[in-house]
């Protein structure tokens, strides 16, 4: 998998593809069957599949599942084509399928939004999701809503900046034309049909153990899990989600509160409940934070019960003596450094598995803007840590 320019790979927080592949090489060469349950973009489906293991992925993002399965299983370019072709030339006079969002003139002029709808309004009626060249032309389709938005392309979380005031404001983005030249760059980057054992799942990892657990379990688990306040998958998403909404079998209200590591739907009992004690103790630095920005300490404790029942999922599905390698980092919230892989990894050796290797991989190593190197909230390095899970089972803690 090659990686697509950054005008149409804009996915937050995606693990660097030579990271996936180290990975890969090291912990899941004799793999029976390898599971990303946080699968993001899709680096460590493409890593195992091109090396002949059974790969499976979850996420709870429809426009990653989306981009990681053009990128992974590839798609018939000509027949893209054809039906892009198809698509333009309905929607000039078609009705429209309105985006169910609020704020969708905010971002949109109301030419572009026409529009978008028109194309939307088609894409329904041509069912694309069924097809792998459909799915490329709805991945095309919805990588357009930034361009044509009124959104600083700059930054992977959309807003309207002053700069994009400037540059942006009075011109005219035709999605039809945008939607065209997306899908010519993924002919050239994946359009050929590929034979991967492959399967990527539109699901949270609890639900995913409960509905598929015979088919997911796994001797290998490999992943690059959310990071608590650090990215919020669903804003970065959003303009992307909402063009995509009813072309593909998902409702943004049904996803919007379910991902890990924001900051809604947060709930004060967090900090009483039962295992509120526990939380403390996994990150100890949570009494301060508690103290002096209560609500950042609610997402905290949000997302270590999320990822103790996301961990709690994965033992399910891993098979006793299972490889799982985790990496993750550290995150300031509040103020406050939080080394969350330390957590992690608690959390972890306190339900059955065990430590068997680790090692850091510096964020300065990849291809980070300069100008953000100095930055005080970024993630100044990833961890990875490799874990087997206990054969005599999990004694409790």
């Amino acid at each position: 998998m090659r990686s697509l320019p950054g005008r149409i790979d804009r996915y937050p927080g995606k693990m660097v593809l030579h990271l996936a592949d180290k990975l890969v090489d090291l912990y899941a060469s004799g793999a029976d069957h390898v599971l990303d349950p946080f699968c993001g973009s899709g680096a460590i489906i493409d890593a195992g599949s091109k090396r002949n293991i059974r790969v499976s992925g979850i996420d709870i993002n429809p426009f990653g599942v989306l981009l990681s399965r053009v990128k992974v299983e590839g798609f018939d370019a000509e027949h893209a084509l054809n039906i892009c072709n198809e698509l333009l030339e309905r929607a000039q006079c078609s009705d429209e399928l309105p985006l169910q969002w609020d704020n969708k003139s905010y971002w949109f002029t109301p030419a572009t939004l026409r529009k978008i709808e028109q194309l939307r309004f088609v894409a329904k009626g041509l069912q694309l999701c069924d097809t792998d060249a459909g799915r490329a032309v709805l991945l095309a389709l919805g990588l357009s809503a930034r361009p044509c938005s009124r959104a600083d392309q700059r930054s992977p979380k959309p807003f309207i900046s002053k700069e994009a005031i400037r540059t942006r404001k009075g011109k005219h983005f035709d999605p039809r034309r945008t939607i065209k030249k997306m899908l010519h760059e993924l002919c050239g980057l994946y359009g050929e049909r590929r034979q991967a054992n492959v399967s990527i799942l539109h699901l949270n990892v609890v639900d995913a153990a409960r509905a598929c657990r015979e088919s997911l379990t796994c001797s290998h688990v490999i992943t690059s899990p959310p990071y608590v306040n650090a990215q919020d998958y669903f804003r970065n998403s959003k303009l992307e989600l909402y063009v995509l909404e009813s072309l593909l079998p998902f409702r943004v209200d049904d996803i919007v509160h379910q991902f890990v590591g924001t900051e809604r739907r947060l709930n004060r009992s967090l900090l009483s409940d039962n295992e509120s004690k526990w939380r403390r103790d996994i990150v100890p630095k949570l009494w301060c934070l508690e103290r002096r920005h209560a609500r950042k300490a609610l997402i905290v404790h949000r997302y270590i019960r999320d990822m103790n029942a996301a961990f709690l999922a994965i033992r399910d599905l891993l098979s006793p003596g299972g490889t799982l390698v985790l990496v993750c980092g550290d995150n300031l919230v509040g103020g406050t450094r939080i080394v969350t892989w330390k957590a992690l990894n608690a959390m972890l050796e306190s339900i059955g598995f065990t430590i068997f290797d680790q090692f850091e991989d510096p964020i300065r190593s990849r291809s980070l803007a300069p100008r953000r190197n100095g930055h005080k909230g970024l993630i100044k390095q990833e961890v990875v840590s490799a874990f087997r899970l206990n054969r005599d089972g999990w004694s409790g803690a």
